[in-house]
């Protein structure tokens, strides 16, 4: 600081954004537009560390995505991100990170039938019988009354079959698998129990065959961790995203540690309630463990539009807004209180500029990269 006659305390002054809002100036953003005075920020300073990126297509939305992953990883968090599109494949691959492709002939398996059998607490089976159940309702859709109450006498029974009940003792058996619960389910003489059955099936013999009916093959170690999960059916991604999200709640509660989960492309989640409710529950928690959410998407209907959607927003400290549409700009401009400048600017915003919420107060931002970080991550 000295070589060019400048002290550090006269600097910081000099910008507004990094004494109001961050508390030991750890993570820049890029640039305020008013001022070109620097947006430094820590978001696990704030009451949770969640985060929500809006944008359409061509926005910037991975690139500043990318960016805040790779800085992070060099203070120490650890990133997981799950990728539907296989963006961040080469990221990982930067990064020395572990890029995990989910398809038929990739070779990873996870099993939703997992539970965290480091917690002794009597209620985890209830819980885990609970996700399970919601997992279901994803995969099969609607259901009556009757099937809800033979799905979880089923769910009950496909993990007795294991020898596991609600003593804690009996966590440590080998859980079951999907076709377990397949197999249960046809054995039920009850048509809406077999239509179920038939629902499920797809994953026990059909085309989806194997990715969710196998014993888990890997954990995260890694401290880049991506899950690739493009060369799926596009049907099935919601289920594979839902899985995989339960799969990292079960792993930040064995190993607390500083993390930021990225769920790019939410609207997948976001568009079926139990889904949508389910990743509102993980955000609400996520805290308590140490924990960042980050949710992407372009389809800014679902998250305004829906219960469990504006749930999810509202308990995120950070919002960043880059360039939107002509028809998701009202909706934004009554949920952020957006003035007619800031509407203007957004919709005609270049690549990379947007508005950056934290806590009540936003600014201007424009997301800057050094060329070498540019370089790994576009």
């Amino acid at each position: 600081m000295e070589k060019y006659g400048y002290h550090i305390a006269v600097l910081c002054f000099s910008f507004f954004f990094i004494i109001t809002y961050t508390r030991n100036w750890r993570f820049f953003y890029g640039v305020n537009q008013h001022d070109n005075s620097l947006v430094i920020f820590d978001r696990f300073s704030l009451e949770t560390a969640n985060a929500a990126i809006l944008g359409k297509s061509g926005g910037g939305k991975s690139f500043l995505v990318k960016l805040e992953a790779l800085r992070l990883l060099l203070t120490g968090t650890d990133v997981i991100i799950i990728d539907p599109e296989n963006e961040y494949e080469k990221l990982a691959h930067a990064l020395q990170g572990e890029f995990l492709s989910f398809s038929l002939n990739a070779g990873y398996h996870i099993n939703p039938f997992d539970f965290n059998d480091a917690e002794k607490d009597a209620s985890e089976l209830s819980n885990k019988i609970l996700n399970l159940h919601s997992l279901c309702k994803v995969i099969i859709g609607d259901i009556t009354p009757i099937q809800d109450a033979l799905l979880d006498k089923a769910l009950v029974e496909t993990y007795r079959s294991k020898g596991i009940t609600q003593d804690p003792q009996t966590f440590k058996n080998t859980p079951p698998l999907l076709e377990d619960l397949y197999k249960i389910l046809m054995g039920i003489e009850s048509q809406e129990a077999q239509q179920m059955a038939y629902q499920i099936e797809k994953f026990i013999k059909g085309s989806a065959q194997g990715i969710f009916n196998s014993a888990s093959n890997f954990d995260i170690s890694n401290s880049c961790t991506v899950f690739g999960i493009r060369d799926l059916e596009e049907n099935i991604r919601p289920v594979a995203m839902y899985i995989l999200l339960d799969f990292v709640w079960n792993k930040i509660r064995k190993d607390k540690k500083k993390r930021i989960l990225i769920v790019d492309e939410a609207w997948y989640l976001i568009r079926n309630k139990d889904s949508a409710s389910y990743m509102y529950n993980f955000a609400k928690r996520a805290r308590k463990y140490n924990l960042g959410l980050t949710t992407i998407t372009q389809d800014i209907g679902d998250f305004l539009t829906t219960e469990e959607g504006k749930a999810i927003l509202s308990n995120t400290s950070v919002q960043i807004l880059l360039k939107q549409s002509q028809t998701a700009i009202d909706q934004l401009a009554t949920v952020f209180d957006l003035s007619m400048s800031e509407k203007h600017s957004l919709i005609t915003a270049a690549i990379g500029e947007g508005l950056f919420f934290a806590g009540q107060n936003h600014v201007p931002i424009r997301i800057i990269a050094s060329e070498y970080e540019t370089s790994l991550i576009s």
